[in-house]
């Protein structure tokens, strides 16, 4: 059984969610999220003590839950991408807030910044992938996920290339064109 302040804590990290998504971390207000959470200004900062600090848990949650869901394989580099758009496709908000992180965070992350901590083993599958030959050994490995990160991204927005085309249509596309960008020449 969850207690008072754990439900409390969990609204705020929800509502927060949202608030970044929508307008990132310079245009969110404390005051909306605390609304939004039925918490007081008070509260929210019993919990976290900036912006900034909510900003970075709202982003590890949905960092963790998305590394989890979608567990990039070296041997199955496509198959990463189709998960990741389908993450998106079921949650926008995380695309947006992967969005948002990359334009207001800071050039070079820490040691210790999730997104570095998460980073790092989809480098190494991706390395193991090159070495077993799924994936074209000529990539820079950091490159590559950056590269299929983006086309997962882009393509999961509905508008994505402002031809209408299907979900399942625009899926298709993702994997196929990863499958063809890691194909060994």
């Amino acid at each position: 059984m969850r207690s008072a302040g754990e439900a409390t804590r969990d609204r705020i990290l929800a509502a927060a969610k949202e608030e970044f998504a929508r307008h990132g971390l310079a245009g969110a207000r404390i005051n909306r999220i605390a609304a939004e959470a039925r918490a007081s200004k008070d509260r929210l900062y019993a919990y976290f003590a900036s912006k900034e600090e909510l900003f970075a848990a709202v982003t590890a949650q949905w960092t963790l839950e998305t590394t989890t869901e979608t567990a990039l394989r070296g041997d199955d580099l496509p198959g990463y991408v189709g998960r990741l758009f389908d993450n998106y496709v079921a949650h926008p908000e995380n695309a947006r807030l992967q969005e948002w992180a990359d334009l207001e965070a800071p050039d070079v992350m820490s040691e210790n910044d999730i997104r570095s901590r998460t980073f790092r083993p989809k480098i190494e599958e991706i390395r193991r992938g090159q070495a077993a030959g799924h994936i074209d050994h000529s990539w820079n490995a950091s490159e590559l996920l950056l590269v299929i990160t983006e086309i997962a991204r882009t393509l999961s927005r509905p508008g994505a290339g402002k031809v209408s085309r299907t979900s399942a249509q625009r899926r298709l596309t993702a994997v196929e064109s990863v499958r063809r960008l890691i194909a060994s020449s």
